[in-house]
């Protein structure tokens, strides 16, 4: 039935609002003593269940459709609810709380018609926690919790209760920090969509995307968009309506003006990282996850197989770094040939920083990318793969590039150091017409049981006579010695077998000095025996065993630098910071060492 005194349904007002506003108009002393003589709740109401509207539209005379459209309704996973044309997130909800602008309460109070207790009423959107101020005034909301025994949805008769403090909020204001972004979440309650950018979002997420881009401005000191009286919620919204051309536009030259490496993209998205991933898979988001993916995608170099937020399928930018790690040049010949054909080339930053077009640049690259595989250079020398590696370990031949546990498992070596160590062999071999009287290299190498990458380094030493038989197959495979060809001790790199290794051997195998290698024998790290040899010397070994279990345990500062392709000083700087000290502290020019397994866990 309808009741005695109603009243009008004003355009901002939830149903509820009205029915507590009935209440005190028909002379109920609060919202729960009416509801108390009803077949409905305000738990029913607040949600628009189709009984609960029928039952308000009798009392009221407003038509159901009407009194629907600002219920707060439940939508979708993740606790989102919708209120008119909004959809809004869970930290969205008011709670316990009732927030109003104080001077539309009092306005009411003196404007309105009928009861002075039922005049002022709450607007829908003074509940939705994203929305700071009332754009009508420029104020904050004033916010009051409700305890336990109070009714959240009785605003009349916390207005009467409470006529002091709102007052005293209306006579000394707070501005809000959020004008234009306030003014966009209350229109969104009401406009159903529209053709800018953030229009096309749920309005919770174009408010979280106005706050992340609001910290990546002040993380990036962007002060064209900062402005005193607001925060970077509202300075991220002022970047997000203007759509994303210009949200391109910002990042790309943020990106362009530091140079970031790919090492970690929180660094230049900042907080905006977590949020994205931690919401990769909600459809909602997919409008933002795919600008800020392009964004960097197409602004730093990121390749094929890395992911950002998403797995990255086509590079379009390269840093010294990655192209020396895709096509295996040195950073100098790479920076030597953008310096050629990349006007906008920038010279002065370091290799990681160092961007250019990938696609402009590739066929260039690919023209200068003149490298073996250690299976290609093991076929150019006649060797099993196994064999180049050693001969890469011994520094008798020079990686390009080393590729990580995730990536191919093979190295580059450039074609010209392959070329220029043949030429160097066949220049300290005697040709001979047969091999008679002589052996292979391998053979050699079996018989005095040293390994073959030393009868390789005598050779170029000159301290092993070598002849060289004639045919096509590859140098080593042609290479001959006799069987008294072995001269002992003559270079620091003989002597060796399967349990002992000369000192320069240990030396080359850590990639390290001789006064780092004595220092390690010194603490006890490597073992070293003395052995009388048969010319009488005695020469110093180190035990082979100990130098696996040294490497296996520990690593060095250059290994570390080098697997990282960084500065040794900045990857110190950054080991430092992390807790990580060497396993000894040293002096002069020797070697630092670390435990690889507090490497590993840092990462």
């Amino acid at each position: 039935m309808v009741l005695p005194v109603t009243l009008p349904l004003h355009d901002d007002e939830a149903a509820i609002d009205l029915v507590a506003r009935l209440a005190a108009a028909n002379g109920y002393p609060s919202l729960r003593e009416f509801l108390a003589h009803t077949d409905t709740t305000a738990t029913a109401i607040v949600h628009g269940e189709m009984d609960a509207m029928s039952l308000v539209s009798e009392w009221s005379t407003v038509p159901v459709a009407i009194l629907g459209k600002l219920s707060a309704r439940a939508f979708g996973a993740g606790g989102t609810w919708q209120m008119g044309c909004a959809t809004l997130s869970k930290d969205m909800r008011p709670g316990r709380m009732h927030r109003f602008c104080s001077q539309c309460v009092l306005g009411d109070r003196e404007r309105e018609v009928g009861r002075l207790a039922s005049r002022a009423y709450r607007r829908a959107w003074w509940i939705v926690r994203g929305i700071e101020g009332c754009p009508v005034h420029g104020c904050r909301l004033t916010e009051v919790a409700v305890d336990a025994a109070g009714d959240v949805h009785d605003f009349p008769q916390f207005v009467n209760a409470n006529l002091g403090l709102i007052e005293e909020a209306a006579a000394t204001p707070v501005p809000s920090r959020q004008p234009r972004l306030d003014t966009y979440l209350r229109d969104r309650v009401f406009q159903d969509g529209g053709d800018g950018f953030l229009d096309r979002l749920d309005a919770h997420v174009a408010a979280e995307f106005s706050r992340y881009l609001g910290d990546f401005l002040v993380l990036h000191e962007v002060k064209a968009w900062m402005h005193d009286g607001t925060d970077l919620r509202e300075w991220g919204f002022g970047l997000a309506v203007r759509g994303e051309d210009e949200i391109r536009h910002v990042l790309a030259e943020v990106i362009d003006r530091k140079r970031p490496t790919t090492q970690y993209v929180e660094l230049v998205l900042g907080p905006m990282v977590r949020w994205l991933r931690r919401n990769l898979v909600k459809e909602a988001y997919g409008l933002v996850i795919d600008l800020m993916q392009e964004i960097i995608e197409r602004n730093m170099p990121f390749g094929e197989g890395q992911t950002i937020l998403k797995p990255v399928k086509t590079r379009h930018v390269h840093s010294v770094s990655s192209a020396h790690a895709e096509y295996g040049l040195t950073h100098d010949r790479i920076r030597a040939l953008m310096k050629a054909n990349d006007p906008d080339f920038r010279d002065g930053l370091s290799d990681g920083s160092t961007y250019f077009d990938a696609a402009a640049l590739r066929p260039i690259l690919e023209a200068a990318s003149d490298t073996l595989t250690s299976k290609e250079t093991g076929e150019a020398l006649g060797l099993r793969e196994e064999r180049v590696h050693d001969l890469l370990v011994a520094g008798i031949l020079k990686q390009v590039e080393t590729r990580s546990d995730d990536e191919r498992t093979y190295t580059r070596i450039l074609k010209s150091a392959v070329e220029e160590l043949t030429d160097r062999l066949n220049g300290k071999m005697t040709a001979v017409a047969s091999d008679e009287g002589h052996m292979s290299l391998a053979a050699a190498a079996r018989l005095w049981r040293r390994p073959f990458h030393t009868l390789v380094a005598m050779i170029l030493e000159g301290s092993l006579e070598t002849s060289i038989v004639p045919g096509t197959a590859p140098v080593l495979q042609r290479a001959r010695v006799a069987s008294d060809a072995l001269k002992l001790d003559v270079s620091p790199l003989a002597g060796g077998d399967d349990e002992l290794m000369r000192l320069k051997e240990a030396e080359l195998a850590l990639g390290t000095t001789t006064i780092t290698v004595a220092d390690l024998i010194k603490r006890g790290y490597l073992r070293q025996r003395t052995i009388r040899r048969e010319t009488g010397r005695d020469v110093k070994f180190i035990e082979r065993q100990s130098l696996a279990e040294f490497q296996d345990v520990y690593i060095s500062l250059t290994e570390i630098a080098k697997s990282r392709q960084g500065y040794r000083a900045a990857i110190k700087a950054e080991l430092d910071q992390a807790g990580m000290s060497p396993i000894f502290e040293p002096e002069g020019f020797i070697a630092r060492f670390y435990r690889r397994s507090e490497i590993t866990r840092i990462g």
